[in-house]
């Protein structure tokens, strides 16, 4: 078995320390498997993690990442200008 820390998924991702922040509020972002340092420092199992990146393709690739970006951007275009 392997564990997965916060700096891990840093070094695995396309995201910065933000970002991460962000992607583990989401309702699907895996639950750890403990935690140390009274609470503070959050530890995966990597089988967790490797399902979730599987499903989040945009994790590990800049290109798929910037794909996304562009779709929810162009999304949100079309939204303001159905509304305006």
């Amino acid at each position: 078995m392997s564990y997965l820390g916060f700096r891990d998924l840093l070094k695995r991702w396309v995201y910065t320390r933000q970002g991460v922040y962000k992607l583990m509020d989401n309702a699907d972002f895996p639950e750890p498997q403990f935690t140390i340092n009274g609470g503070h420092t959050k530890v995966w199992h990597s089988t967790d993690i490797k399902s979730y990146e599987d499903k989040h393709p945009e994790l590990t690739s800049e290109e798929k990442k910037r794909r996304k970006v562009a779709a929810y951007a162009g999304r949100n275009l079309k939204k303001k200008a159905s509304r305006g």
